[in-house]
């Protein structure tokens, strides 16, 4: 039954007013706003600037100016003849404040001698409207001359003139960018649409925009994810450089494992939590927490406050692990659902690999060492963009459906994916009950260690290696030749290339999906990604030179990516039958964040007590037991030919 009381009315028309207000953001064109922006900044600040220093901040300046100019016209074509006149006008200006600089010296009733003249020749030629940039531009040229005498007029003209035409020329190559994609926008809401205006099936109709959507979406938790463990990875090297040069192993064992101990937490309860109460609201709560979380870690001025940050974004984000595989799931056709699941997975790469990036900017342009805490504002940053994303959502209507409110679930069908769409096979779905006991008896005990065991395996490296990242490639003595931070931003930056190898797994892994038996593929990455580990203990054991420790770790990402870390997160779904498959995805699930949690606490205990070779060995060691228990179990379980005739029912 609806609910009608007051407070859920109120809270209903709360969120109808917000999601009208977000329905408002155009994210694109903020985007390549900000992009075109940061092109005028630029030119000021190093084209300009490289040539005359001391006005490059006036430079900057102008040039965004001239792009803000062209962006409050409301189309390309009608702004491509006033950006014409506009640059004709700042060209008036540059001349006549250059005639004035080589007659007179600055004054205000120059200057206002100087406006008065170029305001009326724009008149004269009938270009007054468009001339206002142009009285900016010469008002600048006469400051930047008071401000640098020795400057060259000429010098002085030419350059405010070439930033404000530049500035005039990013402008209009915004404004065509937001109306090609606005195009191109308008195509891809009528993806998928049948011509003849017949109903479709949810299971079985063709992907559409809205999918597309759901994936972008429910993708920023995994991207999150994926960021966070990076930065973690940057900003326990930078506490030790500066202020926290006492941080013992168990302390940064402790820490790295916060966030993991929160994803774990957080997907458990706010899994249970949906289930009972709905998945939109705890969408929407899961950012709220990682923002919460990021807020307490940018304040923090002690260890505890910072475990307690890193705990709440890691519970944050395991709600958003909880429920994005379960909204693509259901989503999607049935013949995309596993593959998009997988590229939901794929996603934490891109956040691995941008905030490296990120990280290593930062530390080599703006001294980040000093307010290192500082860095979580860019998790703050996903939190809000998932947050304002989840504001135009939709209940989950396989939810829906299981709580007997099947009108709500067409209603949300319709939302996601347009009025012809009907609800499908997901109409017929019941809740199902099974106890925990029933999990660890006969056929269930098997596919439990299959799905478990080797995803624990998997975290251990992934989470293992890949949070102290930065600190095994210090460790190994690659890196510049540098100290103190700046040589932790060259192993950041060596970091991020690394990382781009996860991404590049993820990717072959995703062609190689719907063609290799799942189990052959598991277990050769595993074996692989523990050759590659092979590789590395004996490059720095016997000092072959970093080319080869690089090439070690690069396999051993390549492949584990590739294999276990994106079949692991799929494979639950295939071996479990229905009935079971909830409470099965979530013990693999656990499982795997166990392995993650034991592996980032033990790793620096592990380098303090064996060094690299203790650490790398444990974990190449740990892959080579998931290989084994995959061929041992994996043909007994899902043997070759039931998942051949899944992925036939899948298409």
């Amino acid at each position: 039954m609806e609910n009608f009381s007051p407070l859920s009315v109120i809270q209903k028309k709360i969120i109808q007013r917000a999601s009208s207000a977000v329905a408002r953001i155009e994210p694109f064109t903020i985007f390549v706003s900000c992009v075109g922006i940061l092109l005028a900044y630029l030119t000021g600040m190093y084209a300009s600037g490289s040539i005359h220093s001391a006005s490059r901040w006036m430079g900057a300046m102008l040039s965004c100016t001239s792009v803000i100019t062209v962006l409050q016209m409301p189309s390309y074509e009608e702004s491509i003849r006033p950006s014409i006149m506009r640059v004709v006008g700042t060209f008036l200006g540059a001349v006549i404040a250059y005639i004035y600089l080589r007659l007179l010296p600055f004054s205000v009733v120059g200057m206002l001698c100087a406006v008065f003249a170029l305001e009326a020749l724009c008149m004269l030629l009938d270009i007054y409207r468009y001339g206002r940039i142009a009285t900016i531009t010469m008002v600048i040229i006469l400051l930047v001359k008071q401000m640098s005498p020795e400057s060259d007029p000429i010098v002085n003209c030419s350059l405010r003139f070439f930033e404000s035409a530049v500035g005039v020329g990013v402008g209009l190559g915004v404004r065509w960018s937001i109306e090609r994609w606005n195009a191109w926008r308008r195509k891809l809401l009528h993806m998928g649409q049948s011509e003849d205006g017949q109903s479709v099936a949810m299971d079985t109709m063709p992907l559409r925009w809205g999918h597309l959507r759901v994936v972008m979406v429910a993708s920023l938790g995994q991207l999150t994810g994926g960021a966070l463990s990076t930065l973690i990875g940057v900003v326990l090297p930078l506490m030790q450089v500066v202020g926290h040069s006492h941080l013992s192993p168990l302390t940064q064992g402790i820490l790295a494992s916060m966030s993991l101990t929160g994803i774990m937490v957080g997907s458990i309860l706010i899994g249970r939590w949906s289930d009972e109460r709905g998945y939109l609201r705890y969408l929407r709560l899961s950012p709220a927490v990682i923002l919460a979380g990021a807020t307490v870690a940018m304040f923090s001025t002690s260890v505890v406050g910072l475990a307690i940050g890193l705990f709440m974004m890691g519970f944050g984000v395991g709600g958003g692990y909880s429920l994005d595989s379960d909204y693509i799931s259901e989503i999607m056709p049935r013949r995309w659902r596993m593959f998009m699941v997988g590229v939901a997975k794929a996603s934490s790469a891109i956040g691995n690999i941008a905030m490296a990036f990120i990280c290593f900017y930062i530390l080599r342009h703006w001294s980040a060492e000093y307010h290192w805490s500082g860095l979580f504002l860019l998790v703050a940053i996903l939190a809000i963009v998932m947050l304002l994303s989840s504001i135009r959502f939709a209940e989950s209507p396989a939810w829906l459906i299981t709580h007997a409110r099947r009108e709500e679930a067409e209603r949300a069908v319709r939302y996601f994916l347009g009025s012809d769409v009907t609800i499908g096979d997901v109409g017929s779905r019941s809740p199902q009950n099974v106890s925990l006991k029933a999990m660890f008896r006969g056929d269930n005990l098997r596919r439990v260690i299959l799905s478990g065991v080797p995803w624990a395996c998997e975290g251990f490296g992934v989470y293992g290696v890949g949070v102290f990242l930065p600190i095994l490639i210090m460790a190994m003595g690659l890196g510049k030749d540098a100290e103190g931070v700046k040589h932790i931003a060259s192993v950041v930056e060596l970091s991020g290339y690394v990382n781009i190898s996860v991404a590049a797994g993820f990717i072959i892994g995703l062609m190689l999906i719907r063609r290799l038996y799942h189990v052959r593929q598991q277990a050769v990455g595993f074996i692989l990604s523990g050759l590659g580990l092979a590789l590395l203990i004996v490059a720095y054991r016997m000092h072959l030179g970093a080319w080869v420790m690089l090439c070690g770790l690069i396999v051993f990402e390549l492949f584990l990516n590739c294999g276990p870390h994106l079949v692991t997160f799929i494979l639950p779904a295939q071996i479990y039958p229905i009935a079971d498959r909830g409470l099965g995805a979530g013990l693999a699930a656990a499982c795997g964040k166990a392995g993650a949690v034991i592996g980032v606490f033990l790793m620096p205990l592990l380098i303090k007590w064996g060094g690299i070779t203790l650490a790398l060995g444990v974990t190449a060691a740990l892959q080579i037991v998931g290989a084994v228990i995959t061929l041992s179990l994996g043909h007994r379980v899902m043997p070759p030919q039931e998942e051949q005739s899944e992925w036939r029912h899948d298409r």
